[in-house]
């Protein structure tokens, strides 16, 4: 079959960003493990070697389209996280490069209004795409590599990790090939290879990646003594109009409300904010000693502070519901222009918390819904 060819220009969303794409043209990467340059060049040889893949031409139109943007963004952020290991500025690191690009390609297509499910997939390729080939230099190997099947794909990361590989040019290139393979097998084994971790329950996959004694294998008794339904999302994302037409188990439980809190004692969301969260956190703790189901209705943007409240809950054996309202920041920032009051957030502010939002993830909870 005859090879296709493309370049980078050929795809709108670069001509779109096409600062960000010129500044990646004028950073150089490592001499000894990116011979062939400035990360503009190594981009979009990998995206030629992916699109000519085998393995890349027997998936669906819809997963090319995943790894196409994968590979359009994946080095994005290297030119702001470039470091110099030396005096020559030959050797060459970009630490941190994945996670920055994934949080940047997130927001970049949110804003272009693409849909929930490519963005979160996109990001997540984008935050995974150098996993397969250190995966044994991780602490827990088979835990990321199950992760990684809940998050992103490993069988869409081979495929990537491959391309990327040969986008390159450098001198150890068959052991890097070596690496890419024993990742393939490790994850055959362990039946995550282009499929999801498959627990035995939700409170099993739960308890694996929140207590330090867990296994992905096993069949534990469930223990829930209550259910905490964690709302999740910017202001004006819908989070109080859900509410309103939730199912009736919803509207029946009371809530630990931030917004409400707020008022009840006379201070603006422009303030500091360290007794309203004294305050939540108590009244949170209040219900679960009672074993009474509540709501959490507030932002909850970021793993950390999800983590943190499920930490202050966890000894209360809760049963986690997060629900994520998700909104492009377009209709978002649309919405917040109508509100009255202190109920509408300063531009400025929305875009900080924007640029700062986490997607919640199935390692974070017993259930995620996500509600558009």
């Amino acid at each position: 079959m005859e090879k296709t060819y493309k370049k980078l220009t050929d795809f709108d969303i670069v001509k779109q960003y096409k600062e960000r794409f010129e500044r990646m043209a004028q950073t150089m990467q490592d001499s000894v493990h990116h011979k062939e340059g400035d990360v503009y060049t190594h981009t979009e040889m990998v995206l030629n070697e992916l699109q000519n893949l085998p393995e890349y031409l027997l998936l669906s139109e819809y997963e090319q389209k995943i790894l196409t943007y994968t590979a359009i963004f994946h080095d994005i952020c290297k030119p702001e996280t470039t470091e110099y290991l030396d005096d020559t500025k030959l050797r060459i690191s970009h630490p941190r490069h994945a996670r920055k690009g994934a949080n940047l390609v997130r927001q970049i297509l949110d804003k272009e209004n693409y849909t929930f499910d490519f963005i979160e997939k996109v990001h997540y390729m984008v935050f995974f795409h150098g996993f397969p080939f250190r995966i044994f230099d991780k602490q827990n190997p088979l835990k990321d590599v199950i992760k990684m099947s809940l998050l992103a794909n490993n069988k869409w990361l081979y495929i990537f990790a491959k391309a990327d590989l040969l986008g390159r040019i450098c001198d150890d290139h068959e052991e890097m090939l070596y690496q890419l393979e024993i990742y393939k097998e490790f994850c055959i084994e362990n039946k995550v290879f282009g499929e999801k971790k498959a627990f035995a329950s939700d409170y099993d996959r739960f308890y694996y990646f929140n207590q330090d004694d867990s296994y992905p294998d096993t069949n534990l008794y469930e223990d829930y003594n209550l259910d905490i339904y964690m709302l999740c999302g910017l202001p004006a994302s819908g989070k109080d109009s859900y509410l309103k037409t939730a199912p009736k188990h919803l509207k029946d439980l009371p809530s630990v409300h931030l917004d409400a809190l707020r008022e009840e004692f006379k201070i603006s969301p422009t303030d500091n904010q360290g007794k309203i969260i004294q305050i939540s956190r108590e009244r949170s703790k209040e219900f679960c000693r009672k074993k009474q189901s509540f709501i959490w209705n507030a932002t909850s943007l970021t793993v950390q502070i999800r983590a943190t409240l499920v930490g202050i809950w966890l000894p209360y054996k809760p049963k986690i519901h997060i629900i994520y309202l998700h909104k492009s920041i377009n209709k978002t920032l649309a919405d917040n222009y109508q509100r009255q009051g202190m109920a509408q957030v300063p531009t400025n502010k929305m875009m900080n918390m924007f640029e700062r939002l986490e997607f919640p993830n199935l390692t974070e909870a017993h259930e995620i819904s996500i509600i558009q």
